[in-house]
């Protein structure tokens, strides 16, 4: 079978914030609120996009049209439009659909670092054996799945690991994720549910962002680890942008939620969780 050649890759590197919803819909507050009380946050998350956008679209030059940069740019595509789907989201207050955005992206991104670790070789072998194909039966060109993904990154990473794991726990329909995301209100001695809520709240924000940010810190660091690969046009900018990243993850007052173990099971403790900026901050276990 012939080589496959690849082609210049189309780059659309623009990334940015949700547009304002209409005034008067169930968003427009939590749009306001959100830019107010975290607009730092957001810029910086769409500054991170961005510059991941400018460093994919330096890689497109002929010198890196090679198909391990081919395989490891259709995920870190995948895997950047679902975080700038999330930013969104988190503007506009829906936090229920960040968390399958989030899980998936960093299900992406370890799929990614797997194929540069390994040189693309998976990618070419399923190139070789026909991954691309003419279906003369069915009139159609053939695109075989090949199942494909990488539980030995997630396993091990230090940083889509535990985010991985965490934001699946959100995603799934556990009863009390169900309820951290449409019932948080709720006691020991009453369930208050809600639905369609798409009210601020400081604490979903602030955990969805801090992914947000995680995950660029480790796509950024993931694109540079393999030289050659993709350019490397940004070093002083890339080192500017994790340096401030990494500062506004440390913040103590933020939300976070961390895995410990309880009577020698795993659970999830929310930290510093709050609906408002001014009210206490209260702590969930999961």
């Amino acid at each position: 079978m012939p080589p496959v050649r690849v082609s210049p890759p189309r780059i659309v590197p623009a990334a940015g914030h949700a547009p304002k919803p209409p005034l008067g819909t169930p968003s427009s507050d939590t749009h306001r609120q959100t830019t107010f009380v975290l607009g730092a946050e957001t810029d910086l998350v769409v500054r991170g996009l961005e510059l991941e956008g400018r460093v994919a679209e330096a890689s497109s030059g002929a010198k890196f049209r090679k198909q391990v940069t081919a395989a490891a740019l259709g995920l870190w595509s995948r895997a950047w439009l679902n975080r700038q789907q999330a930013l969104h989201a988190i503007e506009w207050g829906n936090y229920a659909a960040v968390l399958p955005l989030v899980r998936a992206a960093a299900d992406y991104q370890a799929a990614q670092l797997y194929l540069l670790r390994q040189g693309g070789a998976e990618w070419q072998e399923w190139l070789d054996s026909g991954g691309i194909a003419l279906a003369p039966a069915e009139h159609a060109t053939e695109f075989r799945l090949h199942a494909f993904r990488a539980a030995e990154i997630l396993a091990v990473h230090e940083v889509l690991g535990p985010l991985y794991r965490a934001s699946t726990a959100l995603s799934l329909p556990h009863f009390g994720a169900t309820l951290l995301l449409a019932g948080s209100e709720s006691t020991p001695e009453r369930v208050l549910m809600t639905f369609g809520d798409r009210d601020f709240h400081l604490g979903l924000a602030e955990l969805c962002l801090g992914w947000l940010l995680s995950l660029g810190l480790a796509q950024l660091e993931a694109v540079t680890e393999v030289p050659g690969v993709f350019a490397a046009p940004e070093a002083g900018a890339i080192a500017a942008w994790a340096s401030e990243a990494r500062a506004t993850l440390a913040g103590a007052s933020r939300c976070r939620m961390e895995g410990i173990e309880v009577d020698g099971a795993p659970r999830y403790l929310l930290q510093n969780w709050r609906r408002a900026p001014g009210g206490a901050p209260k702590k969930v276990l999961l």
